[in-house]
């Protein structure tokens, strides 16, 4: 059985909207990185960038689906004396529950990783051994929601670095925007770890995450003005 966090009930739906948002822009960032890959196919790393922030929003999309329940009917038989009473009750499925999270938190991040692989490069056998490691990982620990979070805060902590580190070598506002960006991010999975300890944090981690994304859509917006302006001159 998977551990669940819930958000207060007054948050209830909110988050959904905040993971929509979050789905729109890892969706605008991966379909830009694939044109960019089309236009210069000896790039791959716009290939990886697709599909890192391609399976990020697929799992945010599975992380939505765990907000409904498959509700289905069964015959139950209750012997009352020399009356056997046949009827039909409504029992909801925690499957698409089980499966929702299980592909969320596998999808983010095997994402994440894709990302970290970009400036980390390693073969195919090494990217596919951690693929499969991410996988059981995350089966193996679905009881314990804060191992998937430390997991995401690890490698965000090492993509953020990986982004400081091209901030020092351009300092333009783009990759420094990208900086803030993940940092946010990061921030935001951090308090992910603690909100077992309360409802509020977990209120607060969805609203840094949504600053979080929204300067990184504000980051493609920039980088395309600035192509823009390239091809003018």
């Amino acid at each position: 059985m998977l551990q669940l966090v819930y958000s207060p009930r007054w948050f209830y739906g909110k988050d959904i909207v905040i993971d929509i948002v979050s789905i729109v822009v890892l969706l605008c960032v991966a379909w830009f990185s694939l044109k960019y890959y089309r236009i210069n196919k000896r790039n791959k790393n716009y290939l990886l960038l697709c599909f890192g922030f391609g399976l990020m929003a697929l799992g945010f999309l599975f992380k939505i689906i765990t907000n409904f329940t498959i509700y289905y009917y069964v015959l139950e038989t209750r012997h009352l004396g020399f009356i056997t009473l046949t009827y039909s009750v409504l029992r909801a499925s925690n499957i698409l529950f089980f499966v929702g999270f299980l592909m969320y938190r596998i999808l983010m991040l095997i994402g994440l990783y894709i990302l970290y692989s970009i400036y980390i490069k390693q073969s195919r056998i090494s990217v596919a051994i951690m693929v499969y490691l991410i996988t059981v990982l995350t089966y193996f620990s679905r009881n314990a929601y804060y191992v998937f979070h430390i997991t995401s805060l690890m490698l965000l902590c090492a993509i953020t670095w990986q982004y400081y580190v091209n901030f020092t070598k351009t300092r333009n506002l783009a990759t420094k925007t990208l900086l803030f960006s993940f940092t946010i991010i990061t921030l935001s999975q951090l308090l992910f770890v603690f909100v077992g300890l309360s409802q509020t944090l977990y209120v607060v981690a969805e609203l840094i995450q949504l600053l979080g994304y929204l300067g990184l859509f504000l980051t493609l917006m920039r980088t395309l003005k600035d192509g823009k302006k390239k091809r003018k001159e």
